[in-house]
């Protein structure tokens, strides 16, 4: 026998909808509010945190200019460096280099002869053995425009001695060190150093 809402009391009536209410909020509270609440909460914080990223961009946004003119100038010095201290042996252009430099100096090279590159942590040494011809002060002279040359080369065991064919000629026996950047940081040698190696 199934009892009417209607034929209850008032009084019991009014606690039947009271419960019933209760049980339809909480079923919605479960199934509904929580789990929506939880997803905007979520959304908030990833809200947030999008936000922090695009003022942390606004901000480079702001600096790019500066950015890009400092990335420019460090562009051009790594060039300048790298005519300075390459990562290959530019054979040809430093025998036309040193070449020069003897020309302008009045010298002339009797001998020219490359020794084994020594490799160290980040770079090779490279020797050159010279026998140069000419007057002490073109001698000086060459010393003087290979410290400006622009590439780092560094002479080195100077032996100099008065020519017994000419009176007011030296010969000189040098070693002009070169050097090359070894950008893995290892003792391996680029494959120009290897061929330079072979020959």
């Amino acid at each position: 026998m199934a009892l009417s809402l209607s034929e209850l009391p008032p009084k019991q009536q009014w606690m039947v909808s009271v419960v019933l209410c209760s049980v339809l909020l909480g079923i919605y509270y479960v199934q509904f509010w929580r789990p929506n609440q939880a997803q905007a909460t979520q959304i908030a914080n990833q809200i947030q945190t999008l936000r922090a990223e695009v003022q942390e961009m606004q901000a480079v946004a702001v600096n790019l200019p500066e950015l890009r003119e400092e990335m420019d100038l460090l562009d051009h010095r790594l060039e300048v460096l790298s005519h300075i201290l390459p990562e290959e042996f530019e054979t040809a252009n430093l025998l036309r280099g040193v070449g020069t430099i003897a020309n302008q100096s009045n010298l002339d090279i009797r001998d020219l002869a490359f020794r084994d590159p020594v490799p160290y942590e980040f770079y090779a040494e490279s020797p050159i053995e010279l026998e140069l011809v000419g007057s002490f002060h073109d001698l000086a002279r060459f010393f003087d425009r290979v410290g400006k040359f622009s590439r780092i080369i560094n002479i080195d065991k100077v032996d100099i001695k008065s020519s017994s064919a000419d009176a007011g000629t030296v010969e000189a026996k040098v070693t002009a060190m070169t050097f090359i950047f070894l950008d893995d940081g290892t003792d391996e040698l680029s494959d120009d150093l290897e061929e330079l190696l072979r020959q």
